[in-house]
């Protein structure tokens, strides 16, 4: 996997597509504006980097992962990791789930865990995610987890949203300060 910074994700997706003939590569994350990740073979991402440098990419950057995800070079697990799902119960959701593969919002328990599967092997569509949140009028975002990575994506986004980044005690503290103001 490598991110792609400074090309419009057209642009990354026609060269990927100009490199895919004989090996598999693709946009596996449409992080924001100007900013996506490429997965597939190790060879057809290195000649992807290289054109995109070529056609005016502002920066590439390999990454240091152990699989390529979000691409077709996972279908090969997807049964594997289906069968696992299969263990898990599953209820339909109380809060709409928003499964950024499609941008689909579902509550039904079905319907969630088969676009849990999709997201395997289908790129990451978090721009069209948070557009599509800030469609349902919605304005303040929480990103759980370490660090800020995705409120700085979204903020690269849509300047308008409110994103609290919650990673300890302190944070959620100051959060839910904020959200019952």
């Amino acid at each position: 996997m490598a991110a792609i910074l400074g090309l419009p994700d057209e642009q990354i997706v026609e060269i990927c597509a100009q490199y895919s003939v004989n090996a598999t590569v693709s946009v596996a994350n449409f992080n924001s504006p100007g900013q996506a990740v490429i997965a597939g073979h190790t060879a057809a991402v290195a000649y992807v980097m290289e054109a995109a440098k070529t056609a005016g990419a502002k920066r590439t950057i390999k990454l240091d992962v152990s699989v390529p995800s979000h691409c077709a070079l996972m279908n090969a697990v997807t049964e594997k990791y289906s069968l696992r799902l299969d263990k898990v119960k599953f209820s339909d959701a109380v809060i709409p789930v928003i499964q950024n593969a499609d941008t689909v919002k579902r509550t039904d328990a079905q319907a969630i865990k088969n676009a849990l599967l999709q997201q395997l092997h289908q790129p990451v569509r978090w721009t069209d995610t948070i557009l599509k949140i800030k469609a349902l009028g919605k304005t303040k975002i929480i990103e759980c987890g370490p660090g800020k990575i995705l409120t700085g994506l979204i903020k690269r986004i849509d300047r308008d949203l409110t994103v609290y980044p919650v990673f300890d005690s302190e944070t959620m503290a100051t959060a839910l300060t904020a959200l019952s103001e």
